[in-house]
């Protein structure tokens, strides 16, 4: 089966707050984190974390599309199949980070999103629906 023929439940990622996007001519799905640093005097900043799962792109597809977003210090992208993480700093880690993972990857930053994905995955006899 190639990443194309990959079938996610969208209600299933809904409940985990992922909002399906296009990305040109592919199906992806976002969710936005807004992150609280605190101190001793309360609330210092907030920051945002953006999550990807992109069921229907190879890196090389991807890789020319991520780029530093404003107000957003880290992105991650989850794509099917197997590889090495890639992590990018943007103008040395001050304007952000982009992790790109796999599914079958090992890296600990990435656990929360593959369980999602496993999740969402439907077999492909089901179809769309």
């Amino acid at each position: 089966m190639n990443n194309s023929e990959l079938l996610l439940d969208e209600e299933v990622l809904k409940k985990f707050y992922y909002e399906p996007h296009n990305l040109g001519n592919h199906r992806i799905y976002r969710r936005v984190l807004i992150m609280e640093k605190g101190g001793l005097l309360g609330r210092i900043a907030d920051y945002k974390l953006l999550d990807f799962i992109v069921p229907g792109m190879t890196l090389e597809e991807l890789l020319p599309l991520v780029k530093p977003i404003s107000d957003v210090m880290m992105q991650r992208f989850l794509l099917p199949g197997e590889g090495k993480m890639i992590k990018k700093s943007f103008g040395w880690g001050l304007k952000g980070w982009a992790y790109i993972g796999f599914l079958e990857g090992e890296e600990k930053v990435l656990d929360d999103l593959r369980e999602e994905f496993r999740r969402a995955l439907k077999p492909y006899s089901e179809g769309f629906g």
